[in-house]
């Protein structure tokens, strides 16, 4: 993890909290419209709760983080893209995946995700 500048995210219950560290790769939307942002997988770190995480397949064959007790999804991980998407904007109104490769822009939107190029 880095030392610089870093987020903290908590499931609805509180038992599952994540640290998120350093900037988005960009923002989107997912399939429904909701925003969206995208990070390396490295930017992320569980900070409590392990024995309450479960992973979990979602319906685009991503991992899912999930908490056992509420049942909230807090992020899904490719393997593939290397990235994380978290629900939610990391910069209001910025859509563009200015730090995207076109490898990563291609398969967010073999997902389903839509995200601006940045062009």
């Amino acid at each position: 993890m880095s030392n610089g500048p870093y987020g903290q995210l908590a499931c609805d219950c509180g038992a599952v909290t994540l640290l998120v560290c350093g900037g988005s790769l960009g923002n989107g939307r997912d399939a429904e419209g909701e925003p969206v942002s995208l990070w390396p997988q490295e930017a992320i770190q569980l900070g409590q709760g392990a024995d309450e995480l479960e992973v979990v397949p979602d319906a685009r064959g991503l991992a899912a983080w999930q908490c056992r007790r509420c049942g909230e999804r807090l992020l899904h991980i490719d393997d593939e893209a290397g990235m994380v998407v978290l629900a939610g904007s990391s910069e209001e109104g910025d859509e563009a995946g200015l730090a995207l490769t076109t490898a990563q822009q291609r398969r967010l939107a073999e997902l389903g995700y839509r995200v601006a190029d940045g062009a």
